[in-house]
């Protein structure tokens, strides 16, 4: 599916652009980011933060939604593009750290068909059970000892197989020792929609997705990853305050252009990004997702993934999980 919706704006600063930027501005004709999940996904919100604040500093974008194969589709268009600074890719952590360890093969390689320019912002990953789970259920712990007496009914929905979010309903599931179905769906806020309907019983997601549902009472957040609690859910405990010290994590999500960017132009989409990421109008914008802005140098992003890349390899090995084709 492929969705555009046009954030255009004038230009209204000085920041050097690459003169391919300023080409591309002056006629009329915006860059692109893409996201590999639906409108109102995570992703998609905050490309469309980028999109709007970039316009505003003279390099114009429209946002696509790519969506499909757990966000590869919009990885792979993205490594395919004209290496002009004009082509941008925003994704979680997922595509580029821990899919390399769930797929035999992948379309892409994360470090050599990419660049990555800055990571953006940071959500804790949180989970939450809908009107199927009795109001009774309000711990971990709870809901484990209800999956038990309900095995037909434990069921939890994420963005897809091999993600994060998967992983971490698999390691809710083991350290309680019982089973619960994993639900794959096209995008994290899809799984939260049918959980909050009653047509799943539970599901992970990232905070972003969750977090207004559960303010509608249409769901409970019964725990969060994050190694203390989130300032956007104070009254929601952390897996470690509920006896799960193994679940422990932070989605983050970054900026990527195609490998052979030239590095003035991805000097000057990191030097944009971190200007209008640090003004405090868009920390605020973001807080209403439960993003905390976190940018970060080039150099320093790329570590992030090195390291990350090898944590995640640890896990998938931890948990079992078998790489699929």
């Amino acid at each position: 599916m492929l969705n555009r919706r046009r954030f255009v704006a004038a230009a209204t600063s000085t920041l050097a652009l690459p003169h391919a930027g300023r080409a591309a501005a002056q006629a009329g004709t915006p860059g692109r980011i893409c996201a590999g999940f639906p409108p109102g996904s995570s992703a998609d919100n905050l490309a469309r933060v980028l999109a709007q604040k970039l316009g505003s500093t003279g390099m114009p974008f429209i946002v696509e939604n790519r969506t499909g194969a757990g966000g590869r589709l919009a990885v792979e268009n993205i490594k395919t593009a004209a290496p002009d600074g004009q082509s941008l890719l925003v994704t979680p952590d997922v595509m580029m750290v821990l899919y390399p360890h769930v797929f035999k093969t992948l379309a892409y390689d994360p470090v050599k068909d990419f660049r990555p320019v800055t990571t953006l912002a940071t959500v804790p990953v949180a989970f939450a059970v809908g009107p199927v789970v009795p109001a009774g259920v309000k711990t971990l712990t709870d809901f484990a000892k209800w999956c038990k007496a309900n095995p037909q009914s434990a069921s939890f929905g994420t963005s897809g197989a091999g993600t994060s979010l998967h992983f971490t309903g698999v390691m809710f599931a083991r350290a309680s020792n019982f089973d619960l179905t994993h639900v794959p769906y096209r995008g994290a806020n899809l799984a939260a929609q049918d959980t909050a309907a009653g047509q799943i019983a539970s599901c992970v997601g990232v905070l972003t997705d969750l977090l207004p549902l559960a303010q509608a009472g249409k769901m409970r957040l019964l725990g969060i990853s994050t190694p203390v609690r989130s300032r956007f859910a104070p009254d929601v405990p952390t897996f470690r305050e509920a006896g799960f010290k193994e679940i422990e994590s932070i989605t983050w999500f970054g900026l990527y252009v195609p490998a052979r960017t030239p590095d003035d132009r991805v000097k000057a989409l990191h030097g944009a990004t971190v200007t209008v990421f640090q003004q405090p109008e868009v920390a605020e914008t973001l807080g209403k997702f439960a993003f905390e802005p976190m940018t970060m140098p080039s150099d320093q992003f790329a570590e992030l993934m090195r390291s990350d890349t090898e944590r995640w390899r640890t896990v998938v090995k931890q948990v079992g999980y078998t790489a699929t084709e």
